[in-house]
């Protein structure tokens, strides 16, 4: 039989529809669209299958086996159930289509028997798993957000969560890039904030749902850890470091997974080692990560080029984090203060105000890094600094036994603001941290100071009314 039309692969529909021993007309429909060269053949058969399957998933049959029947009437129920498969299958595969209303139907179709389903047996895995690689795979990313907009229950986040698991391990090793961008727009879209709530934090597992939510914990963390293994490009890359921190870690089981991904981030230097910066920290203060390399890494990162980057303001930020902490050695606090002066040196203005104002907050929070600040010009560490500018150690550049006479040099410098700033350093008024001013650039500093200015210039004592020739001829020769 050959279905050229939509009237003939509604024909065929109402002709099974209207009679159950007519159901093997179901594999003549298969046959076709397998066979069929025409979006239109195509379009009539997908629909012809849409009708079809919607009637018999309303029967639980369809769905799962009845205890009860007799011998006959079981084969029959398993050949249909193994038929609806192989049509779904081939649906699902249509979803690919450039065609956009051949494309559309059959995801809406498969997305209706997949929720027809639901009405007598769990979130099926197997189609959900199918539907979502069909998806991912048409790079659409309009096609990704209609799914996305199914994941609300708990039942269609778990089976998400696994879908995409399995489609990062499978295209692991795939070259495409792209494919990465659609699975990491899915992976966003699936909330499981609901399930780290106060209320199903201590859960016991004594509910279905409640089981459900422990089951997706686990899928959240293995997923994302099988997703950061496929090849991503740079873009994509440096926007997970971005949001690693605040968006997945929180709600990970064990985020100490993540550590091979962000050593190897933080390896790179560069912008992929400042974007892992905050998720280390993390993983270092709050789950008790040894990573006794994150501070001298931190610090070889300290380089020239920094301070012109744009994301400068960023990283002295984190610095500032970072920094904090009561429990740092006096020697390494040291270093990172000595560092930071000195290449100031070579800084642009808005940079250098904002690296003395985190030197100030520095010797507020570690008292012992003051010595460096007020060792005068007869002091040894002045007249023959032992610092050592190339040593990328902290622990072995001499930073304590040295001084910040750079400070001098800054208290010269053409833009007015720095002296003020270098003046604070050197005696403070409180134990107050300042504020760093991250979000001045350097065309506000010097608006800023442009205020300053109490006075107009002296100008001529008599403002002129006219200018000529004449009256100047003696003076200037035109």
């Amino acid at each position: 039989a050959v279905v050229s039309t939509q009237s003939t692969g509604s024909d065929i529909a109402t002709k099974i529809l209207s009679d159950v021993s007519h159901t093997n007309e179901i594999t003549t429909l298969l046959d076709v669209l397998s066979d069929a060269n025409s979006d239109v053949i195509r379009v009539a058969v997908v629909s012809a299958l849409k009708n079809v399957f919607s009637h018999f998933l309303t029967k639980s049959w369809m769905c799962q086996e009845v205890a009860g029947t007799d011998e006959q009437l079981s084969q029959y129920y398993s050949w249909m159930r193994e038929t609806y498969k192989e049509s779904y299958s081939a649906i699902v595969s249509h979803i690919s289509s450039e065609t956009p209303g051949l494309a559309d139907l059959a995801f809406s179709t498969a997305l209706s028997f997949v929720n027809a389903e639901t009405l007598f047996v769990k979130l099926s895995q197997d189609r959900i798993t199918e539907l979502v690689r069909a998806v991912l795979l048409t790079k659409n990313s309009d096609l990704v957000t209609k799914i996305a907009g199914e994941v609300s229950d708990l039942d269609w986040k778990y089976a998400t969560l696994r879908a995409i698991e399995k489609f990062s391990k499978k295209h692991a090793s795939n070259k495409d890039t792209e494919l990465a961008v659609f699975a990491h727009q899915l992976l966003c879209a699936v909330d499981v904030s609901e399930c780290f709530s106060d209320e199903h934090r201590d859960n016991k597992m004594k509910t279905d749902a409640s089981k459900t939510i422990f089951h997706i914990r686990k899928a959240y963390n293995s997923t994302w850890i099988q997703f950061l293994k496929m090849p991503k490009s740079r873009e994509l890359y440096h926007t997970i470091l971005t949001n690693l921190h605040e968006s997945v870690i929180p709600f990970m089981q064990n985020p100490k997974l993540l550590i091979d991904f962000l050593v190897d981030s933080y390896d790179l230097g560069g912008t992929s080692a400042l974007l892992a910066l905050n998720s280390l920290f993390i993983l270092i203060t709050q789950y008790n990560l040894d990573y006794p390399q994150f501070y001298p890494k931190l610090y070889r990162m300290l380089k020239a080029d920094l301070y012109h980057a744009p994301y400068v303001t960023r990283f002295i930020s984190m610095l500032d984090l970072f920094l904090k902490s009561p429990l740092l050695p006096a020697y390494l606090v040291a270093a990172f203060a000595k560092r930071l002066v000195r290449q100031s040196l070579q800084a642009p203005p808005h940079v250098i105000v904002i690296v003395l104002r985190l030197i100030t907050n520095l010797t507020k929070l570690h008292p012992s890094v003051k010595r460096l600040v007020h060792r005068g010009p007869d002091h040894p560490a002045v007249r023959a600094d032992p610092f050592l500018p190339e040593e990328d150690d902290p622990a072995k550049c001499a930073a304590l036994e040295s001084s910040l006479w750079e400070l001098e040099i800054l208290n010269e410098h053409y833009c007015p603001g720095i002296s003020s700033v270098v003046k604070t350093l050197r005696k403070p008024t409180d134990e107050i941290l300042v504020d760093l001013g991250l979000s001045k650039g350097y065309d506000s500093l010097f608006k800023e100071y442009l205020k300053m200015w109490k006075q107009d210039p002296p100008l001529e004592f008599v403002e002129p009314l006219t200018f000529t020739q004449s009256e100047f001829a003696d003076v200037f020769t035109f």
